[in-house]
């Protein structure tokens, strides 16, 4: 993984084991598809607080942005296509 994808990842190890599962998983699988837009959208997220971002997850609140909200979504239905291919 190149030195930006190796920070990234470094950045997903959050406080929350849930949360560590789905952004490295997110990562490792999904990001290299994203468009420089959601890439930085992503870059974004990591800066956020990790309760803020679970509640963002499992739909608990909103994310402030369009941009966090746009990332959110991808993530939660690629996350959702995972859990229903198992």
């Amino acid at each position: 993984m190149p030195q930006k994808g190796s920070s990234l990842l470094w950045r997903c190890r959050r406080g929350i084991r849930e949360m560590d599962l789905i952004l490295q998983q997110f990562i490792e699988t999904h990001y290299d598809k994203l468009s420089n837009e959601e890439k930085l959208a992503f870059t974004e997220l990591l800066d956020q607080q990790d309760m803020d971002i679970m509640d963002w997850i499992l739909e608990r609140s909103s994310p402030p942005t369009k941009s966090l909200e746009a990332i959110i979504h991808i993530i939660r239905n690629i996350n959702i296509q995972d859990n229903t291919k198992s």
